[in-house]
């Protein structure tokens, strides 16, 4: 999609926690939760997609303008508590594209710069929950062959193979 946008993707590091941190609130918030920034040291169940980011596997992706305006960011980690619907320890995905940026083929695109920096370190699957509200978001991951494996609560869980 031409969006006269020009977006760059870089790795995401240590200095982007803030911007990152700002999409798992954006994300808690568009599911319902009533959240700012300064909340999430007193939800560890949300926290810890960010906390202390990165380390061991984790990994992830921002995407910024020619200006250096950060618009979106993926990544993924593997969480200390998690166990995906399918019994499985997996490292879990977050995204998200700031409101002015979205439906321009940017989270696609996250997604797929995502995608190569997860098989380079040698995971083969990764694993989401998403809000059985958020078509459009279910809608994209649908059409990059993510698999619905069952259901927590409000959300979806999914995942898929990368290889």
């Amino acid at each position: 999609m031409n969006t006269g946008v020009v977006v760059n993707f870089k790795k995401a590091t240590k200095n982007d926690i803030d911007f990152l941190s700002l999409i798992l609130v954006n994300a808690a918030v568009a599911s319902g939760v009533k959240m700012q920034i300064a909340d999430l040291p007193v939800h560890p169940d949300t926290y810890q997609y960010v906390e202390g980011f990165p380390k061991g596997a984790d990994t992830g992706i921002v995407a910024q303008t020619n200006e250096g305006i950060l618009v979106g960011a993926a990544w993924v980690r593997l969480l200390p508590t998690a166990t995906h619907a399918i019994n499985e320890p997996l490292p879990e995905l977050t995204m998200g594209v700031i409101s002015e940026y979205q439906r321009m083929g940017i989270g696609k695109r996250l997604m797929e710069e995502l995608y190569k920096a997860v098989q380079s370190l040698g995971i083969s699957k990764i694993s989401l929950g998403v809000h059985k509200d958020n078509i459009p978001a279910i809608n994209l991951y649908k059409q990059q062959n993510w698999v619905e494996d069952g259901s927590f609560e409000q959300y979806i869980m999914m995942s898929k193979r990368i290889d």
